[in-house]
């Protein structure tokens, strides 16, 4: 791939917001978009490495990618998409101080213990931290929107979803951005369900900023006009063409016979605890809701793009509305969710003959594997070693009992430099004058001559680290065992039998005994712990091309277990990918 870098349009519009460390982005350089699976089951598309426009325009397949959705967004105009997208929507983080979970059931359990009403086999899987401070968040979008318009076509749209807490400046960023003469709706999503508060009134909207790239843009009015109510067709008469109503000079008027106009207040209720769509993601939003967006603002055919796709709903809507798409999030689990989501709708659709994109590929942009870790180990080491998170902090994670409580990310050891940031945030505050804690996954030789140093210099601000694979009290915590298979793999003639005798996932066994710390929790089916299983029966050792996928339909389903499938080599390689309910992977191969 080229190393040059990719000129980004300067933003005109006004007016303009400004906070400390606001830098436009003037270039940016695309990253290696690495094929790691693809999902084909009627085989009717090439194996495409590198995803260009060019390669795929006459042979489209959608595109779902793993990794940071800037450096994705980069690449994309770098595969040749500037200007190809024909609508986004994004729902971004909110800047809401919360920490956005997904509610994670073992599958086909009501009871595996023995407490009354119990929820044992419920785990709550964190997905992202939505903690901000006002500058990091407002670069965030600001880089990230400016990427989007570049690859946004001159009769496109984009939508932007939010809320309160910075909804406001978000609308000032995209008419500095897009300009304001092409802002053309603040909707307002309202919603039955509000917060619990008894010192506001309550919030029960979220809104969504809808901007075009230019004057020219499609907008299907007819697609999404709402039926007439009782009320409001009362005294219109009613001929063969409908109802109408007639003026001073006795002209009949017809009511549209699709129904008015929608407004700008979407009355569309969020999906309910039982709904057959909700997949315990927080932040999932209803189908209906995409539906209308999707319809509105693009045709058939056209190309989708959402870069923060969580549970994939807008990629899930644009399948079935017969649109292309394009998905990116960061989070393994989330695309993981998604790539189920899809799979399942598109053999609905390959049944009933009714899909004309039924096939797509994951890729990974750069490595973001242990980003579904890091969230998840943070949390459970709160929970594990009694931290009280601070919501309003920006650098400290919480506290642990009167000390001050810093978590360093588990992607790398605690270092000098970490520490160096450490002194450069205490600088900061003179007045502190608590004690610190440094929670860290493992250090550099250096750094405890560097604490011991500072203990000894200061008085206060001394400096205690747990080191969560070594530590006395802590330390057998996140020792991490990878889930195990037994996967048993036979050929006869030109077929394969593969039966999954046993798996363990002792990370979901370990959490359900840390939520349930009163009892041991057993689980009597091991087909529980998993979520799916893919094979690929001619497995090259590089992409994993999922010939034959085992996603339960419902919530309660379990995997088969048992497979049965035709072979066409001599001699081949089966590879049997398991993935368990909180997205660690399993990958079995075995020549026959």
């Amino acid at each position: 791939m080229s190393e040059n870098k990719i000129k980004i349009t300067p933003a005109k519009g006004r007016p303009m917001l400004n906070w400390i460390g606001k830098k436009p982005l003037e270039y940016v350089k695309g990253f290696p978009a690495q094929l790691i699976e693809v999902f084909n089951p009627l085989n009717n598309s090439k194996k495409i490495e590198t995803p260009t426009y060019e390669e795929l325009k006459d042979n489209w397949q959608n595109l779902l990618f793993h990794g940071d959705n800037k450096e994705v967004l980069a690449t994309l105009l770098e595969l040749g998409f500037r200007g190809k997208i024909d609508l986004i929507y994004i729902d971004p983080p909110f800047k809401s101080g919360a920490d956005y979970v997904r509610k994670v059931e073992l599958r086909g359990i009501k009871e595996i213990g023995s407490l009354e009403n119990d929820e044992a086999s419920v785990l709550q899987q964190t997905m992202y931290f939505d903690i901000w401070n006002n500058d990091n968040y407002l670069q965030f979008m600001y880089e990230r929107l400016q990427l989007m318009k570049e690859l946004l076509s001159e009769t496109g749209s984009i939508y932007v979803h939010l809320d309160w807490h910075v909804g406001h400046y978000v609308k000032i960023l995209m008419d500095e951005i897009f300009g304001e003469e092409n802002f053309r709706n603040d909707i307002i999503w309202a919603y039955k369900w509000a917060s619990t508060t008894t010192r506001t009134f309550a919030h029960k909207h979220d809104i969504i900023l809808f901007y075009t790239k230019s004057d020219e843009y499609t907008f299907n009015i007819d697609e999404v006009r709402e039926p007439y109510t009782e009320e409001q067709l009362k005294g219109y008469k009613k001929d063969e063409k409908g109802y109408y109503t007639t003026d001073t000079s006795g002209k009949k008027w017809y009511a549209h016979p699709k129904g008015q106009i929608p407004s700008d207040v979407f009355n569309i209720p969020i999906i309910s605890r039982s709904a057959h769509e909700r997949l315990g993601f927080a932040t999932q939003k209803p189908e209906v809701l995409l539906e209308r967006i999707i319809k509105a603002s693009s045709n058939p055919d056209n190309l989708v793009l959402d870069c923060f796709c969580g549970s994939g709903t807008t990629l899930a809507v644009a399948q079935k509305l017969g649109r292309r798409w394009i998905g990116c999030d960061i989070n393994k689990g989330a695309v993981q969710l998604t790539s189920s989501r899809l799979q399942k709708i598109i053999k609905d659709q390959i049944k009933n003959n009714e899909t004309k994109y039924p096939a797509f590929a994951l890729y990974k942009v750069n490595n973001y594997d242990l980003k579904l870790l890091h969230t998840e180990a943070i949390e459970l080491a709160v929970q594990h070693i009694g931290i009280q998170r601070t919501r309003t902090d920006t650098f400290f994670d919480g506290t642990l009992g009167k000390n001050l409580v810093k978590i360093i990310d588990f992607n790398h050891p605690l270092t000098l430099l970490d520490l160096q940031l450490l002194q450069d945030e205490l600088k900061k505050r003179p007045d502190e004058d608590r004690d610190i804690t440094i929670v860290c996954l493992g250090k550099e030789l250096a750094v405890d001559a560097w604490i011991d140093e500072w203990n000894k210099k200061h008085p206060v601000n001394k400096i205690k680290v747990i080191e969560l694979r070594t530590d006395k009290k802590y330390g057998s915590f996140l020792i991490h065992k990878p889930a195990e298979a037994k996967v048993e793999i036979k050929r006869e003639n030109n077929k394969v039998f593969i039966e999954i005798k046993d798996f363990i996932s002792p990370t979901i066994i370990e959490r359900l005994n840390i939520d349930n710390q009163l009892w041991k929790v057993k689980i009597a089916d091991f087909r529980a712990m998993i979520d799916y299983i893919l094979i690929d029966t001619d497995y090259d050792g590089k992409v994993f091309n999922v010939v034959f996928s085992d996603v339960p339909q419902r919530k309660t389903d379990l995997i088969k277990g048992k497979y049965e499938l035709e072979v066409n080599k001599d001699k081949t390689k089966i590879a049997v990918k398991i993935v368990d309910m909180l997205g660690e992977e399993v990958l079995i191969v075995k020549d026959i």
